[in-house]
Formats: structure tokens, C-alpha cells, sequence
């Protein structure tokens, strides 16, 4: 569609919310301008007040009647700018890495020009108004990026605002994109107010424009029923003590933990278990981060035949000539280790570590958390269901080989994590706990399986996230991480405590408040009494609802846009007399 015909599809009138827009500046510019205010709102600027203004030259583009090489280059050089700055913490995973940022950048650049395009179908083919199409869409993709290959729920628009309490209660109704359609529905109003005049002239002279005042009372309300709802949920939120847990931080560089001995490593860990017992009262439990314990841990099913084990383990190990002893004596090792000192101290522990599954359906190799009790030889065992793309999975990497120079890998190292199937937590006296993994706990939809899936209806007193940020070590990917756990904790109301190497470790309430924090780049241990949330959630019940609206209203305008196409395509060539 020419700019010329994008300006007859909807002539202007009164309401100018559906109309196009004078050319303005080049678009390029106007969508830089939105990638770097954009990104400034985020960790480390922390600028969270310019989420509510910097998609305003971006959603002016939607109306722009530039042309549309310069209207879709522009968007995608915007978003290209805010995810490369954004997620530059990719880079530090590895020297070679900077080919993976530039190339995850490219690829989370084009939700940008995507976004423009539905909107511009939306607003001037179908003459929506901007300040409901833009929020719908935006919040539709941000679903949608939330899913595919496992999902990257980072950078909403709503985790700007993981510090303004009473703004992001909501999130126990709608998720974290509730914040993000508020923050994107103020962002089209003010672009509304930007290519329109507020004044209208009448017989009495100039008055506010009718549509501008209705507009600009429903955001208001909108903001005002928020922040309201927000306030009522903080001030009735009523805890209880819960468990006394003592959260270590290793602060050991990915370098280090990768090329390091066992034995050096597990000494940093001795030290802050002594640590954790110096601590009055003592914890009830001690949490490990991802991956802490430094021995693999070996677990043979008994009914694994010595020949399927052989099988297996030359498969496994097959520059080893002897494997199977090999593999034996890991087994041994790592139980030798972990079960006798849980004994001695008389503190249950939970343990990040890397289980070698030997099983009669073949290997499987989880990252795993297991709960170890004094004088308990049964493990309570999860296994991460999340896999990080590159770093835990290389996907289609059997058809494409080539994807292996994406990972932070010698080839002969590539990962083949095996995805764990079930949401399982722990039970530790009265106590129920759910552990998200790593990244897990930036999903949504992963942590909220914890809550759902219970066999006994019984959901998680505690969710704890145990991490390995050694990757990032010192980067905004750290803060980044902490502020999107805050949702989860209003999401589902429940307190999550974090064991993180490197990254920051704390604790955080049901109405997702920071309550206690090590710094990052620093080895200690955090020893908390966490406070338990009684209160039931809409969102747990009903999960990403308003996603999966938005991306329904935004697959109906393609699925009507279509059906359009194909309907010109056969409609029969008019002869003159029809014509007339």
C-alpha cells in the first residue's frame, strides 16, 4: 500500500485517532529515539518513568506517512538499537560470543517492525483507534516472545516498574503484561495528543475535543483503578513467619567454576556452610545455587542390566577405555561427599547440581536441584523443565550444525541437557517449596506450573530460584534478573528467596518487595526467616489470560486481512455497466 493510498483509507475527521499523521521527522529517528528511551527505563539506568513516554515516537510512526521502506527500517532500526544494548550481557558469556549477541539482537529486532505493521493494518486499514490497537499488539507479541523456543519473557514493558509496589499489584490478575498494556495505553495517548489537537472550535469558541477528554478519562481511570487495587493489595497483605533458610552466594567466575577442580571448588562451599551453622538459630534448611555442587551426581536405576549401563556409559565416555569404572566411581564420590556431610551438620540442604540419569530408557542428563535430608537416603528430586537456548540446548542443532559456533562451547562440549517433565516440589516438614532453575524463574508460565500441577492441590509455601549468573558476572543482566522475580512472587503471592553464584541473592515478599539483597560480586551468606502469604491468586487460577487475548485479537486482524486478500484475488473483473 502506497503512502498515497494509506492517507485516502481513512480521511480525518474530528476523531484523529484513526487518521494518518503529518511526515514529522525521518522515522529512523523516531525509533531510536524510542530504542534508547526505551532502554535507559530498564537496569542499569533504571529510568522507569521514561517507560511511559519513550514508545511515543514509535507509535507515531503507525499513522506516519513516510514511506514504508523508511517507516519499517526505521522500526527495526530502533528495536535493533534497544536489544543490542539491552542484552549486550550475552557478549560476556564467552570471547567469541559477540556474533551470538549480534545475532539474537537481529533476531528480537524485527518484534519492532512487526509491531508497526499490524498496527498500521490495524488503525488505517481497519480503522481502529491507536490507543487500543497499539497496547493490544504490543501486548500480543510480548506473549508471543514468551514462547517461542522455550520463551524470553524479558524486557516487558511492565518491569520497568518492578520498584513502584502499588502500580505492579495487578500482576496477580493479569501477569506482568497487565503493567505493560497500562504503560503502552498511556504511551498511544500521548502519541494520540501529539499528532492531534486536544481543541476543538465550536459557535462558543475553542473547547476540549470530545474523543480527547473520553481518551484521556479512561487512561486516568485506568490509573487511578490500578494504583488503587495496588494500595489495597499491600496494605492487607498479612504474613507469617515461615522457614529460617540460609541462602549461599559463591561469587565464582564462570571461567573459574568451568576450569577448576572439583576439590578447589567444593572449598568455597565448606567455607560458607560453616558460614550458615554460625548463624542463631540455626537454618532449616541451606540453598545452594545452580550447578554449585561440583561432583556430578550418578544415580543407576536398580533394574538398569550391567550391559545397558556399559551401554551407556561408553556412549557417553567414548575416548574412555574404561567408562563403566569410570562412571562407578563418580557415583560413589559424589555420594560419598554430599550424604555425609548433610549428616554431620544436621541441616537439610538443597543442592544445584548436574545428575547423570542412567535409566532403562536410555541416559538422560538433567540440571537438577535435590533436597538431601540427615539420615534420609531417599532424594527428593526436580529436574529444570526451562532449557536456555545455546546455553543448556543447542535446538535443530542435529539439522543445522552450523548453530554450535552460537554456544559458549568447544564443539566436543556442546550441551544436550534433557528437559525435566514434571513440576515436582519439595516437602521439608510443614513446609512445601517449588525451585525454579536458572531462568526459570523469568518465565511465567513455568513458574506457575508449580502452583497448578500439585497432585494433592497443595501449592508451594516458598519458591525459591537457584541461579548460575557467573555467565554475566557484574553485568545489568544481574539487577535484570532480580527485577523480573519480583513478578513472580505477585503473580502467584508467595515469597521466593534466591541462592544466586555471582548474581544477587535475595529475598523477596508476596507483594514482591526486596527485602534483603547481597550485593553482587561478593561471596556471603544471606540467612533469612521468610514470611509466608496466604492469599490466593487469579492469575495462578487463570494464568496469561490478557496474552492470550491480545494475541488472539492481533491473529484475528491477520486472519481477517487475509480472507480480504483472497476475496479480491476471486472476485470476477466488473464490465463497464457494473463499474457504473
Amino acid at each position: 500500500m502506497s503512502s498515497e493510498a494509506i492517507a485516502q483509507a481513512e480521511p480525518a475527521s474530528r476523531d484523529d485517532s484513526s487518521s494518518v499523521s503529518a511526515p514529522g521527522q525521518p522515522p529512523i529517528l523516531s525509533a531510536l529515539a524510542s530504542g534508547l528511551g526505551l532502554w535507559c527505563a530498564f537496569p542499569p539506568a533504571n529510568w522507569s518513568w521514561l517507560a511511559w513516554v519513550a514508545l511515543v515516537p514509535l507509535f507515531l510512526l503507525i499513522q506516519s506517512t513516510r514511506s514504508r521502506v523508511s517507516i519499517y527500517l526505521g522500526s527495526w532500526a530502533g528495536g535493533f538499537l534497544f536489544w543490542l544494548l539491552s542484552i549486550y550481557w550475552v557478549s560476556l558469556t564467552d570471547p567469541d560470543a559477540a556474533f551470538a549477541w549480534f545475532v539474537m539482537a537481529m533476531a528480537l529486532s524485527f518484534w519492532w517492525p512487526g509491531f508497526i505493521g499490524l498496527s498500521r493494518l490495524a488503525v488505517i486499514r481497519f480503522a481502529i483507534p491507536r490507543i487500543i490497537a497499539a497496547p493490544v499488539i504490543w501486548v500480543g507479541l510480548e506473549f508471543v516472545r514468551a514462547h517461542i523456543l522455550t520463551g524470553f519473557a524479558w524486557y516487558y514493558l511492565g518491569h520497568t516498574q518492578h520498584q513502584i509496589l502499588p502500580l505492579i499489584q495487578i500482576a496477580d490478575i493479569t501477569g506482568a503484561l497487565g503493567v505493560s498494556l497500562l504503560i503502552a495505553v498511556v504511551n498511544a495517548y500521548l502519541a494520540d495528543l501529539w499528532s492531534s489537537s486536544i481543541w476543538e472550535s465550536h459557535a462558543s469558541g475553542q473547547r476540549i475535543s470530545r474523543p480527547q477528554l473520553i481518551r484521556g478519562g479512561l487512561v486516568l481511570g485506568l490509573l487511578i483503578l490500578t494504583v488503587g487495587y495496588g494500595f489495597f493489595r499491600v496494605s492487607t497483605g498479612r504474613f507469617k513467619d515461615g522457614p529460617r533458610l540460609a541462602l549461599m552466594q559463591s561469587n565464582i567466575e564462570q571461567n573459574r567454576k568451568m576450569g577448576t577442580s572439583a576439590e578447589s571448588l567444593f572449598v568455597t562451599y565448606r567455607s560458607l556452610i560453616e558460614r550458615c551453622l554460625r548463624t542463631s538459630p540455626p537454618p532449616d534448611m541451606i540453598v545452594w545455587p545452580e550447578t554449585a555442587f561440583p561432583y556430578q551426581y550418578v544415580i543407576r536405576d536398580p533394574e538398569l542390566t550391567p550391559a545397558e549401563f556399559e551401554r551407556q556409559a561408553k556412549k557417553l565416555s567414548p575416548k574412555d577405555p574404561n567408562a563403566v569404572q569410570s562412571w562407578v566411581e563418580r557415583q560413589k564420590t559424589s555420594e560419598s561427599i554430599i550424604h555425609p556431610m548433610v549428616d554431620q551438620v544436621r541441616i537439610p540442604m538443597l543442592v544445584g547440581v548436574l545428575v547423570y540419569d542412567f535409566h532403562m530408557r536410555g541416559l538422560s542428563k538433567f540440571n537438577s536441584a535435590l533436597l538431601i535430608e540427615p539420615s534420609v537416603k531417599k532424594l527428593q528430586r526436580y529436574a529444570k523443565m526451562h532449557l536456555v537456548p545455546f546455553g543448556e540446548y543447542v535446538p535443530l542443532v542435529d539439522m543445522f550444525p552450523w548453530l554450535k559456533i552460537l554456544t559458549p562451547y568447544e564443539a566436543a562440549n556442546v550441551p544436550n541437557l534433557t528437559f525435566g517433565t514434571e513440576a515436582t516440589s519439595f516437602t521439608l516438614g510443614q513446609y512445601r517449596y517449588a525451585t525454579a532453575i536458572c531462568f526459570e524463574d523469568t518465565v511465567p508460565q513455568a513458574v506457575r506450573r508449580f502452583f497448578t500441577n500439585a497432585s494433592d492441590g497443595r501449592s508451594p509455601d516458598v519458591l525459591l530460584n537457584i541461579s548460575n549468573d557467573g555467565w554475566f558476572r557484574g553485568s545489568s543482566e544481574h539487577d535484570m534478573h532480580l527485577a523480573i522475580s519480583v513478578f513472580r512472587a505477585i503473580e502467584n503471592r508467595v515469597p521466593m528467596a534466591r541462592a544466586v553464584n555471582v548474581g544477587i541473592t535475595a529475598l523477596i515478599d508476596g507483594n514482591g518487595r526486596v527485602l534483603s539483597s547481597v550485593s553482587k560480586l561478593t561471596e556471603d551468606v544471606l540467612t533469612v526467616t521468610v514470611p509466608l502469604d496466604d492469599r490466593e491468586s487469579f492469575y495462578t487460577a487463570w494464568g496469561d489470560w490478557l496474552g492470550s487475548a491480545c494475541l488472539a485479537a492481533t491473529a484475528g486482524l491477520l486472519i481477517v486481512r487475509i480472507a480480504l486478500g483472497f476475496r479480491r484475488l476471486w472476485r470476477p473483473v466488473a464490465t463497464p455497466a457494473q463499474a457504473i
